[in-house]
């Protein structure tokens, strides 16, 4: 796609009636943006040209073949300017961060940086502010300088804690740590849900105890993609399959815990990603995580699918998941996901904000 333009992008926004802003988004996520800044990651808002909303994105700038390049304070795709930067900082993995105006907070607070062995996951790159807390009290010593930070007088604004780590490596680590998160976030007034992603708690007794344990809770699973996946995948996430994820998302159904999954797009050949999105959309109980992949070197371009060489691969996964969704009546929200295949709308309905 390196030879990608504007027009080529308006040409295929209209062949997929898809709106343009998205197609621009989804696109830019593909290839990146050149270096710039000396980041090899970074958050930033764009407001595209066609948009008066700023939009939270996140591109690795490593691409010197890229289409996409900044000059001063704009995007530009090959020699057209498509969106202003209002914002760039370099991607850290830092200790807290919110979204949502501030409704939702995500820690790292279980080593998510020095999780490693996924071949597509960009925490070999960033740099780490994260750390491992643990028991409790560690926990509120965070929760209260979060508050503080923020000018809030307690937690009960606050909808959802995520926690985010692929380290626990026993459904036991990952039970104890949630556990210990509720009891340090109630001192403080949280009434709302914990949120985690991970891929070790598979069985109905953990998610039992996980529940008993934990009160309103909402599990991710971390499935990424449903080919080759003892090649792109660490082993402990390697060995959940399709079939097993649709039984532990049964089994959060049965015990009031709200589950979904995360995928990335671009992994996999189109005919396995569409049956694959398509089976599970019966078994979750709010709107998957589905990203497009994104390559930091070389190395990592190489991983991505033959068949997602080219936007269509995209814009047709997008219509396909609309139509296995649609009907249960989920959909995205944008704060929830700033690589997905949707930003403006989603099966021909706007995409609710808060947008960062």
């Amino acid at each position: 796609m390196n030879s990608l333009t504007l027009d080529h992008l308006e040409r295929t926004a209209a062949h997929h009636q898809v709106p343009l802003l998205d197609a621009l988004l989804i696109a830019a996520n593909m290839e990146g943006a050149r270096p710039v800044q000396g980041y090899p990651r970074s958050r930033m808002q764009l407001r595209p040209l066609a948009s008066e909303e700023s939009w939270q994105v996140i591109l690795p700038l490593d691409n010197t073949r890229s289409p996409f390049h900044f000059v001063d304070d704009k995007l530009l795709l090959s020699d057209d300017v498509v969106a202003e930067l209002v914002r760039m900082e370099n991607d850290d993995v830092v200790l807290t961060y919110l979204r949502a105006g501030g409704r939702s907070v995500t820690l790292n607070t279980y080593s998510r940086s020095r999780c490693t062995g996924c071949l597509f996951c960009p925490n070999v790159i960033e740099d780490a502010a994260d750390d491992t807390l643990t028991g409790a009290d560690e926990l509120a010593e965070l929760l209260e300088w979060l508050q503080a930070d923020n000018g809030w007088s307690d937690l009960s604004e606050v909808d959802v804690i995520t926690v985010c780590s692929g380290c626990f490596h026993n459904p036991a680590a990952a039970i104890s740590h949630m556990s210990d998160l509720r009891h340090a976030a109630d001192r403080y007034g949280f009434k709302g849900r914990l949120h985690l992603l991970s891929s070790v708690l598979r069985e109905r007794e953990d998610l039992q105890r996980l529940r008993d344990s934990c009160g309103a809770f909402h599990l991710t699973l971390t499935l990424e993609c449903f080919e080759r996946r003892s090649l792109l995948l660490k082993d402990s996430k390697a060995s959940l399959t399709l079939d097993k994820s649709a039984q532990i998302l049964d089994d959060c159904r049965d015990l009031d815990i709200l589950g979904d999954f995360t995928y990335v797009a671009g992994l996999d050949s189109y005919e396995s990603a569409a049956a694959g999105l398509r089976q599970l959309a019966p078994h979750v109980s709010t709107f998957p995580r589905i990203q497009v992949y994104q390559a930091h070197n070389d190395y990592m371009r190489n991983a991505r699918h033959s068949d997602a060489e080219s936007l269509d691969y995209y814009m047709n996964l997008r219509r396909v998941v609309e139509e296995a969704y649609a009907p249960t009546g989920l959909a995205p929200r944008s704060w929830e996901n700033y690589r997905p295949l949707w930003y403006s709308t989603f099966a021909e309905q706007p995409v609710m904000g808060p947008r960062v």
